[in-house]
């Protein structure tokens, strides 16, 4: 069972995304801000991590770079989902590495897809 953590500032939206991955079939850990989701990513080592960008104490970005310069967690693979989706938000997510970029509201079945195709590649590919 593949385990996935969700770094929302967002409840609402965090648990709207729990709901759905969780009745996938998934493990869910949870973090509020990047700060957390990077201690949580240390010690449950998630398959994927799906964040958000703007969130206090420690954005999406600041998270994904502190995961990047860990040997634990470096290959981690992660999604952007944001709101913000302008080419250029889109083209700076990736362009830091992540593996996806979706955007808000969710789209139910891009999230799904793009999770599966997400731990395939790091598996099964």
């Amino acid at each position: 069972m593949f385990r996935i953590l969700i770094v929302e500032d967002t409840l609402t939206i965090r648990e709207e995304i729990h709901d759905i991955l969780v009745m996938e079939g998934y493990i869910v850990f949870e973090a509020e801000n990047g700060g957390i989701g990077f201690e949580i990513a240390l010690k449950e080592r998630p398959d994927l991590i799906i964040s958000d960008i703007l969130m206090p104490k420690l954005n999406g970005f600041e998270m994904h770079e502190k995961l990047q310069n860990n040997k634990i967690t470096k290959l981690i693979p992660l999604i952007f989902l944001s709101a913000k989706a302008e080419k250029t938000d889109i083209s700076a997510g990736m362009n830091m590495g992540a593996e996806d970029y979706l955007t808000k509201p969710i789209d139910v079945e891009d999230l799904l897809n793009t999770v599966k195709v997400k731990i395939e590649k790091k598996y099964f590919i």
